[in-house]
């Protein structure tokens, strides 16, 4: 014969399952509106601390921004460099692991508000461009506690690579020029005949600097390249996504002519990407 589970019991289950609950939730900030580039929002002061206590996790293809098996798959060549060079270049150290699970990681949005999860903070104009954040949860953020006293940091750098959707930009006045800010000091034009409220394919970085509790202190994101826009697709408002092609030219080809030495587009995205996280000018 079977017995019902007593009350006590019943108790006990359904405490477990609150705590496993809270220990896996995750909460989002409200969405910020950018008047133009740079894209960084701060959530809580902060002082950094001194040399050595910064520390990263590796540089990961954004899940949460949909990039799928086949995509991660394709960027790999280009995050492989990146690792590298954020591991050499001496602004920080890299923590020993990753907290898990990757679902359960924070994440910052920056791009047009219509992409948002929730609504914009004016939902009449969805080619804003905004930020918002999603805290990690607790089980997340405990792990990321342990990793950075073992290493004796103070602040964590957590930064993804991944597709985004921005908008142009009417320059002032009555030109009919229009213009795309990818980021810190990186504005590529457009053919004025181009629509200006249809959504631009980038690929971008974002990145959040976290306390060693998980508390998400600052966030923002650099742009890298992004896919030309098309006349007629964008008049019937059509995407024109970024190709293979296009991000294979990110890793060996794609230079910034406008910047002294011309160097590599990748490189200037992530050097702007972690000194402005760290809220140096």
């Amino acid at each position: 014969m079977k017995t019902r589970p007593t009350w006590p019991v019943l108790a006990l289950v359904l405490a477990a399952l609150a705590v496993s609950g809270c220990a896996t939730m995750q909460t989002r900030t409200s969405p910020r509106e950018f008047d133009g580039a740079p894209y960084y929002a701060t959530y809580a002061e902060f002082r950094v601390p001194d040399s050595g206590a910064v520390a990263h996790l590796p540089i990961r293809a954004d899940a949460a921004a949909g990039v799928g098996n086949q995509r991660s798959a394709m960027l790999v060549p280009l995050l492989d460099a990146m690792n590298g060079y954020l591991d050499e270049a001496g602004w920080s150290t890299r923590l020993d692991s990753t907290p898990r699970p990757e679902r359960e990681a924070p994440w910052a949005y920056v791009g047009r508000a219509s992409g948002l999860a929730v609504s914009a903070p004016d939902p009449s104009d969805p080619t804003a461009m905004v930020i918002q954040t999603t805290s990690p949860s607790r089980r997340w953020a405990a792990q990321l506690r342990a990793l950075a006293d073992r290493q004796h940091a103070g602040v964590v750098l957590v930064i993804a690579l991944g597709p985004g959707e921005y908008s142009l930009r009417q320059r002032g006045g009555l030109s009919l020029r229009k213009e795309l800010q990818l980021g810190t000091g990186y504005t590529v034009p457009v053919a004025w005949l181009n629509a200006v409220d249809a959504p631009i394919h980038v690929l971008h970085l974002t990145g959040l600097l976290l306390s060693v509790d998980g508390k998400v202190l600052r966030a923002g994101a650099e742009g890298i390249i992004a896919r030309q826009p098309n006349f007629a697709l964008s008049l019937i408002h059509l995407s024109n996504p970024l190709t293979d092609g296009d991000v294979a030219s990110v890793l060996a080809s794609l230079h910034r002519e406008d910047l002294p030495g011309q160097p590599l587009a990748w490189q200037v995205a992530l050097q702007n990407l972690v000194r402005k996280l760290l809220g140096y000018p």
